[in-house]
Parts: structure tokens; C-alpha cells; sequence
């Protein structure tokens, strides 16, 4: 299903209105170009578990945020050219029952499985327009 956004506090909504949709354990693997609002909409999520001040993890590649019944793990992939990023990353220890992984540029490292995967793909419209495309929205 694709859903159009009009501006970044939409694209915001829409990660929170999805998120009170996301069960344990699960991927979101969000796919889109550089500007496009992958980190906004993952703020959106990361907001509705209570979390306002959420920053993109370019550097560190991955923050971890503590919610009710369990952890989510945001994994940014974007600087990734690091060999053994699956040990870098310690993803086997990450991979939990209750653990929820939101990842931005997946693409970037495909060898790398996380648990149950679906993808949004987003796409810039216009300065302010975005178009964002999952099976997820159909839940």
C-alpha cells in the first residue's frame, strides 16, 4: 500500500500511528534517498513508545531504547564500509524475543538478516511531498 505524506510532521505521524501496530519481534527496514524522512519516520515510532529527543545513529550505528515488554535497536547503516559489521554490530546478541529493529539503509548491508522483515520504501515527491510504500500500512 502506498500512503502520500505532505510535509515531515506527517511522514512523523504516520511512524506513530504504525507503531502502536508493531509487534515483537519484528524488522522495519526503511529504504529511501538521502533527505528523504526515514529518520522522522522513525522518530514518529520511536515518539509513540515515549521518546522526543531521538537522534539519527549515522556514527554510532545503532542506539537502543528501552519500551514496555521489550528494546527496539535503531541501526543506521548509511557510513557503513566496515567488514564483519554483523560482529561490529553484535546482531547475534541483539536478536532477542522481545526486540524490535528499525533500519535505515538496509540496503547497504544485505547479508545482515534481522527478524521478521518488512520494508518501507519512501520516495521524494517534492520538497515537502513524500510517497511511502509497505505491507505494513495495510495492517
Amino acid at each position: 500500500m502506498k500512503i502520500i505524506t505532505n510535509s515531515p510532521e506527517e511522514t512523523f505521524n504516520l511512524g506513530y500511528k504504525l507503531a502502536g501496530k508493531i509487534k515483537f519481534p519484528s524488522s522495519i527496514l526503511v529504504e529511501g534517498p538521502l533527505g528523504s524522512g526515514k529518520t522522522t519516520f522513525i522518530r514518529g515510532i520511536l515518539s509513540y513508545f515515549g521518546y522526543d529527543i531521538v537522534r539519527s545513529p549515522s556514527f554510532l550505528y545503532v542506539y537502543e531504547y528501552n519500551i514496555p515488554g521489550g528494546k527496539i535497536y535503531h541501526i543506521d547503516l548509511y557510513r557503513t564500509e566496515v567488514k564483519d559489521l554483523e560482529e561490529k554490530l553484535n546482531l547475534p546478541e541483539l536478536i532477542e524475543e522481545n526486540a524490535i529493529f528499525l533500519v535505515e539503509w538496509p540496503e547497504k548491508v544485505d547479508k545482515l538478516k534481522f527478524p521478521l522483515p518488512k520494508t518501507v520504501r519512501i520516495k521524494i515527491i517534492d520538497e515537502t511531498k513524500r510517497e511511502l510504500e509497505s505491507e505494513l500500512f495495510d495492517i
